[in-house]
């Protein structure tokens, strides 16, 4: 219920802009007592080897977005050395591209401000696994036509200022400003009426109130810092009208976030579309586990591309391990399978949701209790 008055209200504070889209997007992606998901770079996807299949930043990573019912995605804006605006989140492109000539990786660094818009297009490509999408690196045009073309809501993490000029060009007010510069979201609201997302850095609260009042219009605050931003900071900012987002906080912390009820969960892999979807493959069980007893779901057979969430309503201390994900370092060789684990308490009945995309993976998931625990599992595979 409480997310239902939230999504209500962001509605109503929309409405008084002259294009509400945004909001109704977001609104009607938002099933009850869960944040709204956005996708961190896109939906980019991984092969089980480490090597890009759908590129970060990439058209591709709207388009997985669109079929995965992502209502937004957060890219990252930058200029080349002759000031054209490229997407790529890194300063370098070595991380996320390879040589067109034979798609060998890229020794030497090559920062996108060092180098001539022309050279970068023609000499490298997006890594991905499937030839056709190693395209070049995609113009800031190119990723809001393909935003407008798919109807996916673009979150400009962006210093670049006639990145906001742009924007406000192809889609009026159909994008989100983002951004811990202060005075860069200054000149976003004098350009658009667009939803406002501040990282305030280590501010408190009440602080972050006052800066977003003075930016003024629909705006939240946005951080990494899972350590600051707990159910006390949520709540002051909510009661103020403002829009609370977690910005990829780590397993465990992102439960923490979407219980604290944050309102937007920015991540890599957070998942909970479900909205005018069937799933597959459902498990739904009660069950009684005394303290050190532990159930495990069956393997759920996938399609190449799905997505789990799991619903628990349980009493006392538990942990959940959710199976068969990869998990991501910066460096492709760091990639592993391993458990996501949760330590989740509650001393009187009460829920906890997660929700996870997955590519080429048949997940599972166990549960362990730390204390005699009743539990409820509501657990839907959902292929997209």
């Amino acid at each position: 219920m409480k997310k239902i008055i939230i999504a209500c209200l962001i509605v109503l504070q929309a409405c008084t802009s002259s294009d509400n889209y945004v909001a109704e997007r977001f609104a009607r992606t938002t099933p009850e007592g869960v944040s709204t998901a956005v996708a961190h770079r896109g939906c980019w996807l991984r092969e089980p080897d480490g090597e890009y299949f759908i590129p970060e930043n990439s058209t591709y990573g709207i388009e997985m977005a669109a079929r995965y019912g992502y209502p937004a995605v957060e890219m990252d804006v930058k200029y080349t050395l002759d000031q054209k605006m490229v997407v790529m989140h890194d300063g370098t492109i070595n991380r996320t591209m390879r040589n067109a000539s034979d798609y060998s990786r890229i020794e030497k660094p090559v920062r996108v401000a060092d180098i001539l818009f022309d050279d970068l297009r023609r000499d490298y490509v997006l890594e991905s696994s499937d030839p056709a999408k190693r395209t070049p690196i995609p113009t800031f045009e190119e990723m809001l036509l393909a935003c407008k073309r798919t109807g996916v809501v673009p979150m400009l993490h962006s210093k670049v200022l006639e990145s906001y000029e742009l924007a406000h060009k192809i889609l009026g007010n159909r994008w989100i400003a983002f951004e811990e510069n202060y005075s860069a979201l200054r000149v976003a609201r004098s350009i658009s009426d667009v939803l406002v997302l501040w990282d305030p850095g280590r501010t408190s609260a009440e602080q972050t109130v006052e800066g977003l009042k003075a930016i003024g219009g629909w705006t939240g605050m946005s951080t990494m810092k899972f350590d600051m931003q707990d159910a006390g900071y949520i709540k002051t900012m909510q009661e103020s009208g403002c829009l609370v987002q977690s910005s990829i906080f780590p397993t465990p912390h992102e439960c923490r976030s979407l219980h604290d009820g944050a309102d937007i969960e920015l991540s890599d892999f957070f998942w909970h579309q479900t909205v005018g979807r069937e799933p597959v493959t459902s498990v739904s069980e009660e069950i009684e586990l005394a303290a050190g007893e532990s159930w495990r779901s069956p393997l759920l057979a996938a399609d190449d591309f799905s997505a789990l969430t799991i619903r628990l309503n349980f009493t006392g201390k538990l942990e959940l391990r959710v199976k068969d994900h990869i998990h991501r370092d910066w460096r492709p060789a760091d990639w592993k399978l391993e458990d996501r684990v949760y330590i989740l308490q509650h001393d009187a009945p009460g829920d906890e949701v997660v929700g996870f995309r997955y590519y080429k993976t048949s997940p599972s998931f166990e549960i362990v209790a730390l204390e005699d625990c009743p539990v409820k599992i509501d657990a839907k595979l959902y292929n997209l």
